[in-house]
């Protein structure tokens, strides 16, 4: 869980200049509602010598008004054990000062609606904090066609972040919620000698790989918390790299084969919205034990994934 700070006292204005270091194009802003996104991560860019990425939380509610709210966020750092970690804090990569700015583009007047500490202070950063503004807009204002923030459905935020000299480079992401033409769409994952599995998580070693992506699925065979001794739990997690990657949505469904009858089979359908603070989604209670031994044959379990949807960012 990423630790939020929220910017007490906002400065708005209006800009005539682009984003200097980044710009996030979110083409179907209210699939991002639809889909009950709670948080939108961008991919990493880089500025000042230090990489981050936008927050973006689509629909919050603060004190019974919902908002659209906006964070930049130090991009998390891997560290390859003590030493990395020594060297990182001696070149001062442990923690980092800087000012920044959030936008909004304003596609009505041609500019950018700018929000920025009202103190002008600088905001100190560790690795996976967020600092921002909650209350970056109101969600009835940024909705409103006559303010220009969303047009055809579409809206571009941008950052600022100055903490060196450093040359400026503008990167770019693009999000879409489109389906992507996925060609297979359904894979099937076996799991032999079910009944010796212990009571621990087994992730299937062969990835699904769909519009980019790579996915996991993972079983419980005896059930996980719970659930454990009662359900077979069944989960699909990003194997992405989602501190560097962009959050990302798929809409999915699970089904467990019924492979001695071959009649019918145990189906759940699913979506969520994957990020590095929630890579995971699935059923804790997928089936129960009881019904499932009816389902193995030769003591093999096959569970198939099928892909309905995938987000793509650019």
């Amino acid at each position: 869980m990423a630790r939020r700070f929220d910017i007490a006292v906002m400065k708005p204005y209006r800009s005539d200049s682009p984003p200097l270091h980044f710009k996030l194009e979110i083409n179907s802003y209210s699939s991002l509602l639809t889909t009950l996104a709670k948080k939108y991560e961008s991919k990493v860019f880089e500025a000042g010598g230090h990489t981050w990425r936008l927050a973006v939380y689509p629909s919050q509610m603060i004190n019974g008004e919902k908002y659209i709210s906006l964070y930049l966020a130090k991009a998390k750092t891997k560290n390859n054990g003590i030493i990395n970690s020594v060297v990182s804090a001696l070149r001062g990569q442990a923690e980092v000062y800087a000012t920044f700015r959030l936008s909004v583009f304003d596609h009505n007047q041609k500019n950018y609606f700018t929000v920025e500490d009202n103190a002008g202070a600088l905001s100190r950063f560790e690795s996976g904090t967020e600092v921002g503004f909650a209350k970056f807009l109101p969600l009835h204002t940024f909705q409103r066609h006559s303010e220009g923030f969303i047009s055809n459905d579409c809206c571009t935020f941008g950052a600022d972040v100055f903490v060196s000299t450093n040359k400026r480079t503008l990167h770019r992401e693009s999000l879409s919620l489109e389906t992507p033409a996925i060609r297979n769409r359904t894979f099937r994952r076996d799991l032999g000698q079910f009944s010796t599995q212990f009571d621990m998580e087994y992730a299937f070693p062969q990835l699904i790989i769909v519009g980019g992506r790579k996915w996991q699925l993972c079983v419980y065979p005896k059930g996980y918390r719970k659930e454990k001794n009662k359900s077979l739990s069944v989960y699909l997690r990003s194997a992405d790299d989602l501190d560097t990657l962009p959050s990302v949505y798929a809409e999915f469904k699970v089904r467990v084969i019924d492979r001695t009858l071959k009649t019918h089979n145990t189906e759940r359908r699913g979506n969520h919205w994957f990020s590095s603070s929630d890579c995971i989604s699935g059923w804790p209670d997928f089936m129960p034990l009881r019904t499932l031994k009816g389902f193995l044959k030769g003591d093999i379990l096959s569970v198939e994934v099928e892909m309905l949807a995938v987000s793509t960012s650019l």
